[in-house]
């Protein structure tokens, strides 16, 4: 089985009977392609994916590491349910999304890709001060000591 994330079902050939898929009910929110939708209620019906809430220990582990990773200010609730998910079952995830990658791969799970390239190192995010060279953690916008806006970067861990 493997936790498909909205990306995995958008990018796919929309074959769900080959393997056994898991999905939550925020990727199903999250889909508002009609051949999605309903490719996805027939795999359902049929057993082929299954649906599976969180439970809020594994939200908590997630979040935590996508803290750690820099990850978390971008993700969505329906990114972190379905990284929760594949924690608690062990599980694979089949998404094109970067973040998702790099949150699983900091958790020792794997990741699938349908038409994008996966990650290749895990990376921390971070933010730096264009005035003076200040890292902050990836909340802040604005340097506390010269006021200068922060930019991005990212770190091989």
């Amino acid at each position: 089985m493997k936790v498909l994330d909205t990306s995995g079902i958008l990018r796919s050939d929309l074959d769900f009977s080959k393997d056994r898929y898991v999905v939550t009910n925020s990727v199903l929110s999250e889909l508002l392609d009609e051949p999605a939708r309903i490719a996805i209620e027939a795999a359902l019906k049929s057993g082929n994916i299954i649906l599976i809430e969180p439970r809020e220990d594994f939200l908590k582990k997630v979040k935590e590491t996508a803290v750690k990773t820099g990850d978390i200010s971008e993700m969505s609730s329906t990114d972190l349910d379905i990284l929760a998910v594949a924690l608690e079952k062990n599980l694979a995830i089949i998404s094109d999304d970067y973040k998702i990658q790099n949150v699983a791969s900091a958790l020792g799970l794997g990741f699938e890709t349908t038409t994008h390239e996966g990650i290749k190192h895990k990376l921390k995010w971070f933010k730096i001060c264009e005035g003076c060279g200040r890292k902050y953690s990836m909340e802040s916008d604005l340097c506390e000591v010269c006021g200068s806006r922060l930019k991005k970067r990212a770190m091989r861990i």
